[in-house]
């Protein structure tokens, strides 16, 4: 009796009933999503990527020798790829001999030069038997914020410590710390020089972006593209099928006005005129823009026919008086 009621079943209700019991995808789809997410967290947790020091690499012998010398404390706090400077802090630390009486004091007269862009742009005297205090220093950057955001720019500077009663040199150990977010740097020691009786130790200190600030800005390109492409394809599509309408062109300006916005709220963004503005930005914003202006002129020339006319057809101003009645009903 089953089976005779089964066959009298039509199959389009039958592959109904089976469209209508297909499998949900919502539980696979978040699990996906989840074990995603564990990978995810255990990669940044034992890749280390969380224990940010703050202390530079630096490669390079420092040929100290004895007890009697100082340790220079240098710590970045500003990258200004604008002017093409870096500001940093340094503060000596005296060993042996030149430990002063009481706590944070110096023991001698002591001049600190640092020459970068071919000119001594830092002097920093400490008087002896007086309290250390940090100062302030500015290096000159090489390379500035044309390939944002891969820019790479560096610093070649020279250090030298000498007494400065005496005019003998001072042997000394450097050491950086970088406090200027979100830059990554290394340092790179040279061999000692000598001119004029002055030794002097070259610093090559290189610098480039997180890798959490470059992903950002990728993210950021991808929407300005992506939404490009949709604006193309969306005016497109109406323009074919005739249903261009004013909440396109509205849809249009607030997508151009939204691109520098975009462009300001990347991480570290420089001013306007880097490379990714010449390959990204401003084609997004001219092919927008020349969309924006051609659906304005065509629909304003649709929508003003009515008014170009020098004879009111009957119809026409039937139907504008029954879109008239039905905003004003609205």
């Amino acid at each position: 009796m089953t089976q005779q009621v089964d066959e009298m079943v039509p199959d389009d209700v039958v592959a109904a009933e089976r469209r209508r019991r297909r499998k949900n995808p919502a539980p696979r789809i978040l699990a996906v999503v989840g074990a995603l997410l564990v990978v995810y967290y255990a990669v940044v947790a034992f890749s280390g990527a969380l224990n940010v020091t703050t202390e530079v690499p630096i490669q390079g012998e420092q040929p100290v020798t004895g007890e009697d010398y100082l340790t220079l404390q240098m710590k970045t706090e500003d990258v200004d790829l604008t002017n093409r400077v870096l500001s940093a802090n340094i503060l000596p630390i005296p060993h042996g001999d030149f430990v002063g009486d009481r706590a944070g004091e110096m023991s001698e007269n002591l001049r600190i030069e640092i020459v970068s862009g071919g000119m001594t742009t830092s002097v920093v005297t400490y008087p002896g038997e007086s309290i250390v205090d940090p100062t302030t220093v500015t290096l000159v950057l090489d390379r500035g914020d044309t390939f944002y955001p891969w820019d790479r720019p560096f610093s070649d500077f020279r250090v030298s410590v000498q007494d400065d009663e005496t005019g003998e040199n001072v042997p000394f150990e450097l050491t950086i710390e970088n406090s200027a977010r979100p830059w990554v740097m290394s340092a790179t020691l040279g061999e000692v020089t000598t001119e004029n009786g002055i030794d002097t130790l070259p610093v090559t200190l290189d610098g480039n972006r997180d890798a959490l600030s470059v992903t950002l800005v990728v993210f950021y390109l991808l929407a300005i593209l992506l939404t490009t492409l949709m604006a193309v394809v969306t005016i497109g599509s109406a323009l074919l099928k005739k249903k261009l309408e004013f909440s396109n062109v509205i849809w249009l300006s607030a997508t151009m006005l939204s691109f520098p916005a975009l462009r300001s709220a990347m991480p570290g963004a420089p001013p306007i005129g880097t490379a990714l503005d010449f390959i990204v930005l401003f084609p997004c914003i001219c092919i927008v823009a020349a969309m924006l202006v051609w659906t304005g002129a065509h629909l304003l020339w649709r929508e003003s026919k009515i008014l170009r006319g020098r004879e009111l057809d009957d119809d026409d101003a039937a139907a504008s008086a029954a879109a008239g009645a039905a905003a004003s009903d609205d």
